[in-house]
């Protein structure tokens, strides 16, 4: 079998992810224009505003985790539970997981499971546009960092397996890793962030929930998928790319 490095760019595992994640996006740009509210889209693509609840019928965090957040994680290869790609020991997302609820006031809205023995992942899923790439609407990455600078989660572990706490904040536009070594305390912030906003406002022009012209094809788009998002959030990823950003 070849090597992923001397494979065509199309047929390397990480595009093959690439394009599932990108069907994520388009099917939220077609949510909207089921609802018929593509104006709304197109209001927190271009604009800092957020997503009211009325407009979707839901709460919106809710309604960004279920239509976009948990599709890209399961697209990542943190299958869903409920899915037919899940299998037993295989890595997959818990949603509210009450694995720390007696020794933590606070628990994350996503754990990620089975990824490797090394790692506790934490996922902070906020609302559309509620974790902007600049200024203080960071919600998500606020979270994110408390888990971190308070080894939220790791202090009372004796699992000497456990070398690192991985967070991932997002709203489901814009994703954001951070990690920790918890031997040496040290952060590695941001590594990195990733702004997928532009891919979903041309998911949504080609699928005529909004208006607009578009100029790149979808290869692009998996392309810059691959090549930015992929080989830090997906799955068969994460781990090495934790420990290479720790020089180990």
């Amino acid at each position: 079998m070849a090597d992923d490095a001397d494979l065509h760019p199309t047929l390397h595992p990480d595009y093959q992810i690439a394009e599932r994640v990108r069907l994520q996006m388009e099917m939220f740009a077609q949510k909207f224009r089921e609802l018929n509210e593509g104006g709304q889209l197109a209001d927190i693509l271009r604009n800092p505003g957020t997503l009211p609840g009325a407009r979707v019928e839901q709460q919106p965090e809710v309604f960004t985790e279920q239509y976009l957040i948990e599709p890209v994680l399961h697209g990542l290869g943190f299958r869903s539970p409920t899915s037919e790609e899940y299998s037993a020991g295989g890595a997959h997302f818990i949603r509210r997981p009450i694995t720390y609820r007696k020794v933590e006031p606070r628990q994350p809205d996503y754990l990620l499971k089975n990824v490797d023995d090394s790692l506790v992942c934490l996922v902070e899923a906020k609302a559309a546009n509620r974790e902007l790439v600049r200024g203080s609407k960071q919600d998500a990455t606020a979270d994110i960092r408390q888990y971190l600078e308070e080894d939220t989660f790791c202090k009372y572990l004796r699992d000497i397996d456990q070398k690192y706490l991985v967070g991932i904040g997002t709203d489901g536009l814009r994703w954001t890793l951070w990690m920790k070594h918890l031997a040496t305390g040290e952060i590695k912030e941001a590594t990195p962030k990733v702004d997928l906003s532009s891919i979903v406002e041309r998911e949504a022009i080609r699928a005529e929930t909004i208006d607009g012209d578009v100029e790149l094809g979808r290869a692009a788009d998996r392309k810059t998928l691959s090549e930015e998002f992929i080989p830090a959030f997906g799955e068969r990823n994460l781990v090495d790319h934790v420990r290479n950003s720790f020089a180990e």
